[in-house]
This record gives structure tokens, sequence and C-alpha cells, in this order.
């Protein structure tokens, strides 16, 4: 492959028109403009990172031995010599090398010739700098471990991926992922889980600074009451800073206000958890919370496929979760094949549990930002003060600070064929184009 700048030069141009901006008066739009040309200048310096990286690997094999570059250099893999010359990890080398062996050409031994990449799909987006090196990596390791069990389905399926990774965040690339993967590896799913459970631990170390270092690693069904009274702690501490906010705007009267951090909530519950237990048969947690754990019923019925719990990106096993579901603390929600029930809910402004389960099913939490749905409330998109019904097509789950960001800045939210949609206002986007949301923004159709 020849090696070429002249996309990288390209975008520094571009990013050379900001030259001599003082970034503290700059608007905000003219911001948001150096933000994308800067980020596309370290985009495209990837991608010419990527092609180094992989002629570098390609001269220090293993059958190179002493002879290969990077131990010429004194290095004992490429890798490392990776990591010191970007003065990084060796994970952040290691991603590198894998997006490079994945999308560059390789050289036949007989003909000499250069053959295809593996992904050239990837390999094209990563070039045009349309994905990140983390997005890419991540779509590499999926599409390697799908080849494994479907081979026949890469090609079109590492097209919708692209496609469809393109216009998302690294999060939410990796919940499309694991959400694929769980409905077509779901043995996979089963053997992590297995081995999650098998390799669970909680570390408890004493600190030189005379702090305690409490580290756990544990399987979804381990963690999801500790994950689903913490999250409810947090939401209860940011609901009552929201009320005391609009509170002291209303009556002028200043409230004290629980200025914790969500670490610090977290480690306060813990707390009071354990000196709770200490001297109770029952543990009250000061929050109202119910671990949900989403099964579908084909899968329920047939004891394979995978389900998920609430607040976790990670799927479990169906057989997992019917063991979890059999705590009175825990609710399960199967769905049939209409996924959303449709209907008119009960005349009052509240939405009931059965409702705001319905809309975690659509929205997936919150359906702007997805924060998990212990964050989360249901809301009115027409205000029941304003004649608004307590209905499904009427809601929309979304945590406090999506809540109130969306009405500060004049967000549409409108609901299509079980979809929730974004429109900005014309100050943000001219053209004021909608945006998909909820679990749909970054699910992988089909």
């Amino acid at each position: 492959m020849t090696f070429s700048t002249s996309a990288l030069a390209d975008s520094v141009a571009a990013a050379g028109v900001f030259e001599g901006a003082d970034l503290a008066s700059t608007p905000a739009s003219r911001l948001v403009e150096v933000k994308d040309a800067v980020a596309r200048v370290r985009r495209m310096a990837d991608a010419l990172l990527v092609e180094v990286a992989g002629e570098i690997a390609r001269r220090s094999t293993k059958d190179d031995g002493v002879g290969g570059l990077a131990r010429t250099r004194g290095f004992t893999s490429p890798g490392r010599m990776l990591a010191d010359a970007l003065g990084g990890s060796e994970a952040e080398a290691h991603r590198l090398l894998k997006v490079a062996e994945a999308t560059q050409p390789s050289l036949d031994a007989d003909s000499g010739s250069e053959t295809a990449p593996r992904f050239p799909v990837i390999a094209s987006a990563v070039r045009s700098g349309r994905l990140s090196m983390e997005i890419a990596a991540v779509l590499t390791r999926a599409l390697e471990r799908i080849a494994q069990v479907a081979p026949d389905t890469v090609a079109g399926l590492e097209k919708r991926m692209v496609a469809k990774a393109a216009t998302l965040s690294l999060a939410d690339v990796r919940r499309m992922v694991a959400a694929h993967e769980a409905a077509h590896r779901p043995l996979d799913v089963k053997e992590r889980d297995q081995a999650a459970f098998d390799n669970r631990y909680v570390q408890i170390k004493d600190e030189a600074d005379g702090s305690v270092a409490i580290h756990a690693r544990l399987d979804v069904a381990t963690a999801a009451p500790i994950v689903t009274v913490l999250k409810a702690a947090v939401k209860k501490v940011m609901q009552a800073r929201r009320d005391s906010a609009h509170d002291k705007g209303m009556t002028g009267m200043d409230y004290t206000v629980d200025e914790r951090t969500p670490g610090q909530i977290h480690a306060d519950t813990l707390s009071a958890l354990a000196r709770h237990a200490l001297g109770c048969e029952t543990v009250p947690t000061g929050v109202t919370t119910t671990i949900v754990v989403r099964v579908n019923q084909a899968d329920l019925q047939s004891g394979t496929g995978c389900a998920s719990v609430d607040g976790i990106d990670s799927f479990i096993p169906v057989t997992t979760a019917t063991q979890m579901t059999v705590d009175a603390e825990i609710q399960p929600l199967i769905m049939g094949d209409s996924i959303l029930p449709i209907g008119k809910g009960p005349k009052k402004r509240l939405f009931t549990e059965d409702q705001k389960l319905a809309l975690l099913e659509r929205d997936g939490g919150c359906a702007w930002c997805h924060a998990p749905p212990s964050s989360c409330e249901a809301h009115h998109l027409r205000w029941w003060q304003h004649g608004g019904t307590t209905t499904l097509d009427n809601g929309v789950m979304l945590c406090v600070s999506c809540h109130h960001r969306i009405h500060a800045h004049h967000w549409d939210i409108t609901i299509h064929h079980q979809h929730v949609w974004f429109t900005p206002p014309a100050t943000i986007d001219p053209t004021r184009t909608p945006r998909i949301g909820g679990k749909t923004h970054y699910q992988l159709d089909g």
C-alpha cells in the first residue's frame, strides 16, 4: 500500500482556517466547527498510524526472531515499540495493531502481490476518517467472533455495522455489538456468564494513605441487586437537587443541597446497608426500586437465548434469568411478538409501573443519553397540565439531566411507530433534522 499524507494534509489545512482564533471569545457554533476540524485531524493521523503499525508488525513476526524490526530496536514486541513511540499504554498499541491486521492488505507469499484486507469496509471507513480507532477495534473484534460461527454473514454484517457505527458514540457501538451478539451467539453469552460467576470476587486492601480500597468483579446476576440499589440512591439525590432548585426559584428560599458525588453516594449507601445488616433481619435501603429482568417469551419457552437486566449492558443466559426471578424483589418482564403494548393508559397524571416498564422496553433507559433505567423518570410529551394524557404514545423515559436540557433548549420529542425522535431547535440545527433516540439509536437493524 502506498503511504500518502494528502488526506491528513487536507484535514490540517481545514483546521488551519482557525489559526489565531481566540477560543475564549469564539461563538459556540464556531467552536463546534473547530472541534470537528481538530477531531478529523486526529482521525486521519490515526489512519496513517495504523498503516505504519501494520508494516512494523509485518516485519516483527515470530519467524523473524531477533532479526525482527521491533527486537532489533530493543523492544520485545511491536506493541511495546508503538507504546513507547506514542507515550501511551500497550493496550492502546495493541488496538492499533488489531485494526491494522484486519484492515491492511497482506502480501501473498507465492505471488508477492497484495491481497484484499479482511474487513475492507472498516478499512475504507478508517482511511476516510469516518470511524475512530476505538470503534474500529470494537467492530473488528465483534466480526472476528461472528466469523467463527457464521462466516457467510460477515460481509453483509460489516457494511451494516459500519454504516450504523458512523453515527454512534463508542458506548453505543458497544451496546449495538452486545445486543447483536446476544441475539446471534447466545452460547457465547452463556459461557461468559459462567466464567464471570466462577471468577467473581471482592478484594479488600488497606492503602498506605489510611483509606480502604474495595474492588469487585461480579457476574451480572450477583451485581444486579447492588447496581440497582446504588443507582437508585443516586437518582434519589439527583431528584432532591432538582426539587430544591425548583423550590428556590419559586420561593426564593435556599435549602440545604446534598452535594455528594455519585461515587460518594455509592460509598455511603453500601456502608448504610452493611450497618443495617449487622443488626437487622430486614435491610432497609431508603429507596424504592425493583430489579427488572427482560426476556423474550420464545426464548423463555425454549430455554435458550439471552435476557437483559435493567441498568447493566451485558446480557445473561435465559437460564440465569429464570434463576434470578425466583426472588420476590426481581420483576420479570416477558415480551411477546408485540414488543411494546399498545393502548390507552389510565386517566391520571402519574404513569403506572406497568407503563414505565413498557416505556423502558422501548427506550432502554434515557431515550436521549441512554442513562440506565434507575436514573430515569417517565415524562409526558404534552404536559399533563396542557391536556396531555398519561398514555404510552405520550410518554418518554428521560434522566433528570436530559429532561432539563431538552426543555431548556426547546427540543421537540415525537413518537412514530414506537420510535422516539428528537428534533433540535433551529439555533442548534437550522435544518431541524430529527434524530432517532431510544434503543433504536444504537441497535443494528435485522
